[in-house]
């Protein structure tokens, strides 16, 4: 089973945007993905038209989608548009879950009305309810990482609670398989709660790899990762669309 995941397109009314989004979908149409995950910072302007264009590039792929929303999505006009497709009745959470093949896809709405950080401490119990509904493997995806990446200056907005985020996620045995984020616009691969924990790379212009002080260029063109799930195992895969 194949899961691709996009992450930070950052719509905003501008045609560049849009056009880094629809070199990587047209590479996944290739590929025909089971399902695609989006994890959060969709749009950040011109929000409703932002929000409709975007759908409608989502649907034209043809296989089913869930998005979370980042910290510089608006809740209220993302509602608006996707409301109708994932059920959601109010602007906050905007939490998503579903079964698609041999997976259950959770995806956590861990933003916080007008910061860039996130906090886990509002959904845990919704989370817990989600993972108790099911004994299918889960792949849990959110925006803000709730570990640290060592990126300079990045970690400032980080997921906070991620020991209560850790502690509800091991109440499940190993049945989720791994975690996996947006939000510092890198990809990037660690351990978290004991499991797999992963970052997509951005749809949008990448951001500048800084470790212990030491800058670099920024390089990368738009990327996604490729989650494969068979005999048990989740490999993930970074892929650059240049």
């Amino acid at each position: 089973m194949i899961v691709a995941q996009i992450s930070d397109i950052h719509a905003d009314g501008s045609d560049l945007a849009l056009e880094r989004l629809d070199s990587v979908l047209g590479w996944l149409r290739r590929l025909k993905p089971d399902a695609l995950i989006v994890s959060g910072d969709l749009v950040e302007a011109d929000f409703a038209n932002g929000y409709r264009e975007v759908r409608d590039r989502l649907e034209r792929l043809a296989c089913p989608y869930l998005v979370v929303p980042g910290n510089v999505d608006e809740h209220g006009e993302m509602r608006r548009v996707f409301g109708d497709r994932f059920g959601w009745n109010s602007d906050r959470p905007l939490n998503v879950a579903a079964h698609v093949g041999d997976l259950h896809l959770i995806g956590l709405d861990v933003t916080v009305e007008n910061a860039h950080h996130g906090d886990a401490t509002p959904v845990l119990g919704w989370l817990a309810d989600a993972l108790a509904s099911s004994q299918a493997p889960a792949l849990i995806f959110q925006h803000q990482h709730p570990f640290p990446t060592g990126i300079d200056g990045k970690d400032r907005n980080v997921c906070l609670n991620g020991d209560g985020l850790a502690a509800t996620i091991a109440t499940t045995g190993t049945r989720v398989l791994g975690l996996t984020c947006g939000h510092v616009h890198r990809p990037l691969f660690t351990r978290f709660a004991g499991r797999q924990a992963t970052m997509a790379p951005s749809v949008a212009r990448a951001n500048r790899l800084k470790l212990d002080g030491r800058d670099s260029d920024i390089v990368d063109p738009p990327g996604m990762l490729i989650h494969h799930y068979a005999e048990d195992r989740l490999v993930s895969h970074v892929v650059m669309v240049g």
